[in-house]
């Protein structure tokens, strides 16, 4: 075997009792102390309120995009709000995004789609 196949997380346990030496089948407790990960300092929020969308081809190598930017909700400030809404509209619309520099960039043409989901499924308009 390869070093890679044999590296794996190692996870340290603690054992409550001793081994048994018996061909009884008891139980023996083992507690798992692996360390919880930290959560989120910010709250992760709904977005609403109004947006403005543009749509670009210019040095994205013709590639058609739709731009969502000026959030009216304050909201929007926080970047993993606005993660979390670009990653329900990719769902939902079937194309590809990111957010950069506070603006949600969908890789898709069809705004009227667009503005569709927005109003019905998000109340954004």
């Amino acid at each position: 075997m390869t070093e890679q196949k044999l590296k794996k997380k190692s996870i340290q346990l603690h054992w409550e009792g001793g081994i048994l030496n018996t061909t009884a089948q008891e139980a023996v407790r083992v507690k798992n102390t692996q360390v919880p990960q930290a959560k989120k300092t910010a709250e992760i929020k709904k977005i609403s309120g109004r947006v403005s969308i543009r749509t670009e081809k210019k040095g994205r190598a013709g590639s058609p995009v739709s731009i969502l930017f000026k959030f009216s909700d304050p909201e929007a400030k926080n970047n993993d709000s606005l993660k979390q809404l670009c990653s329900e509209l990719k769902t939902k619309l079937a194309c590809g995004g990111t957010v950069e520099n506070g603006e949600i960039i969908l890789m898709m043409r069809d705004v009227e789609k667009l503005k569709k989901v927005l109003v019905e499924k998000f109340g954004i308009n």
